[in-house]
């Protein structure tokens, strides 16, 4: 499974052809053209001149551009087709150079089953004061960080802030204490990736209570809805979940959870192949250990809505790994292990 998704991984990347390269390639194409019009048009001006006024038997006219005119417009035009075909070239050195170091990745994945590096930012973004004091207030994650990934985290979160569009509902007021708690349950569950931004959320309607559904008539405390990209939470609801953080019921992380795993389904960087390839090895020990799945059951550990569908156990599991850590190790360490390789969660308290 895991090769399948390589190999089919590194043929896309090397035969993909970019918004960039298409532009570049007309603009190379329309250039050629451009010589050869100048070209022909040059020496048809000449053939047409000399022929009117040998012809009339006319002194010869004098021309708006001159002779060398037509080359040195010519000269610029293959100035700029070569330039173009060189900046062609590299792109596509680019292209090649990534789809082999991708290879590379994919290979020591396929062993330590996690990316080869995660954080890298030439230039990073900062939070500003007052929101950088609410993380530290009301975040626990955060605080347990070091200083270096502290520094981390709040550029990954100064970005998905950037990114995202927050709406109210029902009279709700978004806050900066609202952004900056929702936005931070995203990252904190994806800081163990390389790409954190979640590129299949857009918009995020928060209501001040639980709401009703017009499609189902059911009242909702969340949901993640892909076609329109949007996540919507029942702040009341978050906040419960976030402040009492050993319940194993958690909204925000619940619906996030959700976004993520439809998110990785339909990315092949490495951190999603890792999270939709550990998740299946889950679902088939399930599947085939039915002693495993109903001690499971029978534990209450992990409560009974998981069982649902496959959707439902990975989002429950997630909030129970990420809210109990050490319980969830001690009584089922294979099924704690598969979700710490999911989530590359190497982080203090789990």
């Amino acid at each position: 499974m895991f090769w399948a998704i390589v190999l089919k991984k590194r043929t896309k990347l090397f035969w993909a052809t970019g918004s960039v390269e298409l532009f570049i390639g007309r603009v190379v194409v329309f250039a050629g053209m451009g010589v050869m019009l100048l070209k022909f048009y040059s020496l048809w001006d000449f053939m047409t001149i000399d022929f009117y006024l040998s012809a009339l038997k006319q002194p010869q006219m004098p021309q708006i551009l001159q002779p060398d005119d037509y080359y040195n417009i010519g000269g610029g035009v293959l100035g700029i087709l070569i330039a173009g075909v060189f900046i062609l070239l590299v792109l596509y050195l680019k292209k090649v150079l990534e789809a082999v170091l991708g290879g590379l990745e994919m290979f020591y994945a396929l062993f330590a089953k996690r990316p080869l590096f995660i954080h890298f930012y030439p230039i990073k973004k900062e939070l500003e004061p007052n929101q950088i004091k609410i993380l530290e207030q009301q975040f626990a994650f955060y605080n347990r960080l070091d200083n270096r990934h502290k520094r981390y985290f709040r550029h990954r979160l100064a970005t998905f802030l950037f990114d995202k569009d927050f709406q109210g509902r029902e009279g709700f007021v978004i806050t900066e204490e609202v952004k900056i708690l929702v936005s931070a349950t995203a990252i904190m569950l994806t800081f163990g990736f390389r790409n954190y931004s979640i590129p299949c959320i857009k918009t995020i309607l928060v209501y001040p209570r639980p709401y009703y559904s017009n499609i189902n008539k059911a009242y909702h405390k969340g949901e993640y809805n892909a076609r329109l990209k949007t996540l919507v939470l029942s702040w009341d609801n978050f906040i419960e979940g976030f402040r009492i953080e050993d319940d194993k019921l958690n909204l925000g992380i619940h619906e996030f959870a959700h976004a993520i795993h439809y998110n990785s389904l339909r990315h092949e960087d490495i951190s999603s192949v890792i999270f939709v390839d550990t998740f299946n090895e889950l679902r088939e020990q399930l599947a085939s250990n039915k002693d495993l799945k109903q001690k499971l059951k029978d534990s209450k550990f992990i409560r009974s809505y998981a069982f649902t569908n496959d959707s439902e156990l990975l989002a429950v599991v997630i909030e129970t790994f990420i809210e109990a850590p050490k319980e969830f190790k001690r009584l089922f360490p294979d099924i704690y292990a598969k979700l710490k390789q999911m989530l590359n969660f190497v982080f203090t308290g789990y």
